[in-house]
């Protein structure tokens, strides 16, 4: 017998404080954590009207689960050309820069 791995999947989700902390339970320790990340931070407030994560947002989740590999899709075809910002957006927070949303727990929780 050999361990297997676990992987999560996201899509299609506000980021909204129970939605965050939904999240991170069910990716917590995952070793690949699929993230939707249609928008750069830039355009966080399309994001939120249309019900879907930021790039940077991505990355929080997964650094707030603690996953071991962060792989985001879903990109919004505004950002033709450009889908290495919001790879690069993604991965730089998910390596621990400030998360700007209030830091999370691996619970989900909210870190005072």
């Amino acid at each position: 017998m050999t361990p297997g791995q676990k992987v999560a999947y996201v899509v299609d989700t506000l980021f909204s404080p129970a939605n965050a902390a939904a999240i991170v339970r069910l990716a917590a320790g995952a070793d690949l954590f699929f993230c939707e990340a249609p928008f750069l931070e830039e355009d966080l407030e399309q994001a939120a009207r249309r019900y879907h994560l930021t790039a940077r947002q991505a990355g929080a989740l997964g650094r707030a689960a603690g996953v071991r590999r962060l792989q985001v899709f879903h990109f919004s075809p505004r950002y033709e050309g450009r889908y290495g910002e919001i790879v690069a957006e993604a991965q730089a927070e998910f390596a621990g820069q400030e998360v700007h949303y209030g830091e999370l727990d691996r619970r989900g929780a909210a870190v005072p």
